[in-house]
């Protein structure tokens, strides 16, 4: 079974840390720490469920989702992945873009599509600019 577990923000430190540790319930995929907080859970339903369970326990004023990616899209590219492994949210997108659930990404982080594409262009200077003394 393959799926999404995440809410809407954990960040670096306890207990958010605990999105980095699936592979204690025997689950392979990737944790991203941030604004969403997302883990992709690659092993038996029980084992996600389990997971989930523990986050909801250590964090009960936080809501947790789960989105099952078995439907559609070519999940088997997955099998490379072997651990459970920290992630930035670029390498989260790879992955669900490679799957063809690069949608889902976008819907989670509220990113507008048509303005990630530009996102990699060169934006220009950044930085303070010089102001003269007078």
């Amino acid at each position: 079974v393959v799926a999404l577990v995440h809410s809407h923000h954990l960040l670096d430190h306890k207990p958010d840390n605990l999105l980095l540790k699936g592979g204690k319930y025997k689950l392979r995929g990737l944790a991203c720490l941030g604004r969403p907080g997302v883990a992709l859970c690659i092993g038996p339903q029980v084992a996600i469920d389990n997971f989930q369970a523990s986050l909801e326990s250590a964090m009960p004023q936080k809501k947790f989702d789960q989105t099952p990616l078995n439907e559609g899209g070519n999940v088997a590219r997955l099998n490379a992945i072997r651990d459970f492994e920290p992630a930035t949210l670029g390498e989260l997108r790879q992955c669900l873009a490679s799957i063809g659930r690069e949608a889902i990404f976008f819907a989670l982080t509220g990113i507008d599509p048509s303005q990630a594409a530009a996102s990699g262009e060169k934006a220009g200077k950044v930085g303070k600019k010089n102001k003269k003394k007078k």
